[in-house]
């Protein structure tokens, strides 16, 4: 019987090293893609020749100065919205749980059209303040509302929507009544990786370091949190601790990814449902095989963003929407 264990658990091993493995290498191939494919495409040649220390100014501009600062930022915001969604899915014990679903990203940018169409703050450290704060603020209204009595992921869910229609309608006031504000406001509110902040990225990677040891500290209270509250406490896990954990998390995680790319929605939702074939039910190693996920994932949006309308470009954001659509159907009829 103990044989039989160890060997289960060495092959449930090797499963998961080969996954992640797998995943690091389409994370690796993704991101030379990325240098190489836009309005203007670079042959592996003439990127061999710049990585060799040649090849014109121009393309040193393109590859290093362009093009790089918008893999990184794929990177890190596909990585921090991986680790919020599976931490919030673990937390609700939803399937169809989302960051936004707590309220995370509309606070965020909520705040930034704040800061940006009142106060015509425009720098990288009040952009980066402005969508932390206002994760934070109405992540905190939400586990307020929430955690109250007899807390329940389900009275999450609920005060998180709420919340979320609430500032998203109010957002969209305030940019319609304010058309500069609305032209700067555009591209950003899709979700846009176009032209990374270079300052939000350096200034928001503590949040994302923060908020990804944070859900590492947390997998082990999620799933105990998904066997019952009372069975949780049994163990010698806080409910109320762990979701509170949960929320702290989401806010540096996803206040982090807003203040850099806007709000992006499904990456969080599609990345559990991928590698939980893997992984199973075990959070620390969702996390663990979501962070590759996550980065490729929002790597082959942007990639498909600047492709679909060749020279031009979509909003990864909408690229995104497009591809959680099929998921959320998928999850609809297994569970129909």
């Amino acid at each position: 019987m103990t044989a039989t264990l160890q060997e289960a658990r060495r092959t449930s091993a090797s499963r998961l090293l080969g996954a992640l493995a797998l995943a690091a290498a389409i994370l690796a191939a993704l991101c030379c893609a990325s240098l190489l494919i836009g309005s203007r495409s670079v042959s592996p040649s003439a990127f061999a020749e710049v990585l060799a220390g040649r090849g014109t100014d121009e393309l040193h501009t393109l590859l290093w100065e362009v093009r790089l600062p918008r893999t990184l930022a794929a990177v890190l915001v596909g990585a921090a919205l991986a680790w919020a969604g599976t931490l919030m899915q673990g937390m609700t014990r939803n399937p169809l749980a989302d960051p936004g679903l707590l309220g995370v990203s509309s606070g965020a940018a909520f705040a930034v059209t704040i800061a940006m169409s009142w106060f015509g703050v425009r720098s990288a450290t009040g952009i980066a303040a402005s969508a932390v704060a206002g994760a934070a603020i109405v992540t905190a209204a939400v586990l307020a509302l929430g955690l109250r009595g007899a807390a329940s992921g389900t009275k999450l869910i609920l005060a998180g929507v709420a919340f979320s229609m609430t500032v998203s309608g109010v957002q969209s006031a305030i940019t319609l009544l304010n058309p500069r504000a609305l032209d700067a406001m555009r591209a950003w509110s899709a979700g846009s990786l176009a032209s990374p902040n270079i300052g939000v990225l350096w200034q928001t990677l503590p949040l994302i370091a923060f908020g990804g040891i944070l859900a590492f500290a947390l997998a082990r209270p999620i799933d105990a949190l998904a066997l019952g509250d009372d069975t949780a406490r049994g163990l010698g896990s806080h409910p109320f601790l762990a979701r509170a954990g949960t929320g702290i998390a989401a806010a540096c995680l996803v206040g982090a990814a807003t203040a850099i790319a806007g709000p992006i929605g499904f990456i969080g939702l599609m990345v559990p449902h991928f590698i939980r074939p893997f992984t199973g039910p075990n959070t620390a190693r969702m996390i663990l095989i979501g962070t590759p996920v996550g980065a490729a994932l929002l790597l082959v949006a942007d990639i498909l963003a600047r492709v679909v309308l060749w020279p031009g470009e979509l909003p990864v954001g909408v690229v995104a929407a497009a591809l959680g659509a099929p998921v959320i159907l998928t999850v609809l009829r297994r569970r129909a």
